[in-house]
């Protein structure tokens, strides 16, 4: 019996073409969902059902009539602008607990939206049960290791991330010399890289191997299913251009796009990938 047939819900990045190209070297069957505003330059050439936030129904339909049974999340899709004129029957219905709930974190939100499909019937899983190499388990990827230093950091680190964790605002943060330089707030990973890199020569010594680490970690409790904390050349490249030392990795718990890529790249810039156990 064949694996079920898959509705790729694609957001930007990568991971989403990586889904899709997957599939068919398997020869499983699937379906890419283009929710309106996102840009899926590469996706012409794939299967797919253009949706609307603002109309369930006709995405429900649509997704069984293709014969879909497993729904997947992958790639960061932007909180919508919602246009209540185009409100369906079925979005009215759901008005009342989903209109709150984008008002507040993202995992909240995302918790959700999977709750109104799984209404559905469907089921949702989670990217990495489908590319098992997604996930980075415990050690260090990379020729440099992090310095005595950064490994200090790299605990404040995870110790900021518990706290802010129960507020689900963010991610990921940058420690640097013992100073919190930033965390991750609805702007995303790239904006907090780059914001701190211009301003991180103002609070920080130049020592080598201790000019900060970017530290990257699931909130508490949060589903996985819906949106795993991801990293991919992209941020190897802007920890680089921010002059961290770093990255560091809660260990099984954040998914790597194109692991040789990074590592290689990370490797060329002289920097270290991480992946430690929770403490």
């Amino acid at each position: 019996m064949g694996l079920p047939n898959l509705a790729i819900v694609a957001g930007s990045g990568s991971l989403p073409l990586q889904m899709a190209e997957h599939c068919q070297s398997i020869g499983r069957s699937y379906q890419i969902i283009k929710f309106n505003g996102t840009e899926l330059d590469w996706a012409t050439d794939h299967p797919i059902i253009s949706a609307e936030f603002e109309k369930p129904k006709s995405l429900f339909s649509a997704i069984r009539k293709a014969g879909c049974e497993q729904i997947v999340f992958a790639g960061a899709i932007q909180r919508p602008k919602l246009n209540p004129l185009k409100f369906d029957l079925a979005f009215l219905k759901f008005a009342p607990t989903l209109i709150p709930a984008l008002k507040k974190g993202d995992d909240t939100t995302l918790r959700m939206i999977a709750s109104l499909f799984e209404a559905e019937g469907f089921e949702v899983i989670s990217a990495h049960q489908i590319l098992e190499r997604l996930i980075v388990s415990k050690g260090i990827l990379t020729i440099i290791h992090p310095s005595s230093g950064s490994q200090l950091d790299i605990e404040r680190g995870f110790s900021i991330l518990k706290i802010i964790a129960e507020a689900d605002v963010g991610q990921a943060c940058i420690v640097g010399q013992g100073l919190c330089l930033g965390i991750e707030t609805v702007q995303g990973s790239d904006y907090l890289i780059s914001n701190v890199g211009t301003a991180k020569g103002n609070y920080l010594e130049d020592i080598k191997g201790y000019n900060g680490v970017f530290i990257k970690a699931p909130k508490v409790g949060q589903d996985t299913r819906l949106d795993i904390p991801t990293i991919g050349p992209v941020t190897i490249q802007s920890v680089y251009d921010a002059g961290l030392s770093g990255i560091a990795l809660k260990e099984n718990s954040v998914q790597i796009l194109e692991r040789e890529a990074c590592v290689m790249l990370a490797n060329d810039l002289g920097l270290f990938i991480i992946s430690v156990p929770d403490k």
